[in-house]
């Protein structure tokens, strides 16, 4: 820009000296003109050439302000190209930090996908496994239905003499679980009785041979010896209650001295008077006694009470035992009470009348021989069949 203007000036100064040229030939020419006219055509050119050259600086000055807002503008604009550019990294960094979240959002929504999936199966199968067992609930309940269905239009077609016969396989259900379970004979005894009854009332010709079958058994029942449980009982009560006053072998603290060492001490010379006078002294602050075990330490109140209450938990177990009709551990009961009142207990005269009634208890028996009267409940069961047998009979 700065040459093309210098350009021009050098133009416009070669075209005014080429004028200069021209206009002073003439006044060379005319030199006899006048000499006065020549000086101001002179000046004249002199300033023509000094305002063509302030024109041209001028102008000049005015395309370097140009040239120079030009090239801020156009450095502005490359600052924007850069800031925009920057923006336009930042906005590329962006979109890649962008690219690589929703590529971790479609890996986490694959995996809850699979995680769902998974969860509609387990789903699936647990609906289809409860399914089933709905449906085998369904089934076994339509059959328990079923079944009390007929069970009700049997009972309901029944009669008397039906009923009858029912009532009595009741009672003979009874009379054997009082006799095998609780061992009670006179209560089975008295069930069978009560189902012949039912059965003579009901005037069946099928159920003669039941009849037979339960006289039968009433026959057997009679003949067993029943034990005297109650007595036996009330025996093992008052061993009980006796054991509490036996005296321990074991020293305590507030045990009672049981020898009166001055009282089997008898001198009738005067001589020995003053021995039996230290005696006396002594009573009750000495006990000797021969005893056939070594000597222990003194227990506490706490462990002689433990003692006796062992004594009467194992009296207990055995009446328990008696109620159950155990034999062998009724006997294994007493021969550990037995053993426990010779471990712990003086062995005085009433320790060893305990021990012989607890001897006694040992040999009694407290269960017979039952024998089996399920027979009778058997063929009641099976009355179809004897019934249709006496029909045959007729």
């Amino acid at each position: 820009m700065e040459s093309v203007v210098a350009e021009e000036i050098q133009d416009k100064a070669d075209e005014s000296t080429s004028s200069e040229n021209n206009t002073v030939s003439p006044v060379v020419a005319n030199a006899k003109g006048g000499s006065q006219q020549g000086l101001w055509l002179g000046l004249l050119n002199i300033f023509l050439v000094l305002s063509v050259a302030g024109i041209g600086f001028y102008l000049f000055e005015i395309q370097r302000d140009d040239l120079k807002g030009l090239t801020n503008e156009i450095h502005k604009e490359d600052l924007q190209l850069i800031e925009i550019s920057g923006q336009v990294t930042e906005y590329q960094k962006q979109l890649a930090a962008m690219q690589s979240q929703f590529a971790t959002i479609q890996t986490q929504f694959a995996t809850m996908e699979a995680e769902i999936t998974n969860k509609d199966q387990v789903v699936n199968l647990a609906l289809e496994n409860f399914s089933g067992l709905n449906d085998e609930k369904l089934a076994a309940n339509k059959k328990e239905l079923s079944i009390s269905i007929e069970q009700i239009k049997r009972q309901l077609g029944k009669t008397r003499g039906d009923w009858l016969i029912a009532d009595a396989e009741y009672l003979l259900t009874v009379a054997n679980q009082r006799l095998h379970l609780v061992g009670d004979v006179n209560a089975a005894i008295k069930a069978l009785t009560a189902a012949d009854q039912r059965l003579r009332e009901s005037g069946g010709g099928g159920v003669f041979k039941v009849r037979e079958e339960i006289a039968t058994e009433i026959s057997l029942l009679k003949k067993v010896q029943v034990p005297d449980v109650v007595g036996i009982y009330s025996k093992l009560k008052l061993i009980a209650k006796d054991s509490e006053t036996l005296t321990l072998r074991f020293p305590y603290t507030g045990k009672k001295i049981a020898v009166d060492l001055a009282s089997n001490i008898e001198s009738e010379t005067g001589e020995d008077q003053w021995f039996v006078d230290l005696l006396a002294d002594l009573n009750g602050l000495v006990s000797i006694r021969r005893v056939e075990q070594p000597v222990r330490a003194i227990i506490s109140q706490g462990d002689a009470h433990f003692i006796k209450q062992q004594l009467k938990l194992r009296i207990e177990v055995a009446m328990l035992s008696l109620l159950q009709h155990q034999d062998d551990l009724f006997k294994q009961d007493l021969e550990d009470s037995k053993l426990w009142i010779k471990s712990n207990y003086e062995a005085n005269q009433q320790a060893t009348q305990i021990i012989l009634d607890i001897k006694e208890l040992q040999n009694t028996p407290i269960h017979s021989d039952i024998p089996d009267v399920s027979k009778s409940l058997t063929m009641l069961r099976n009355i179809t069949k004897l019934r249709v047998e006496a029909d045959k009979a007729l």
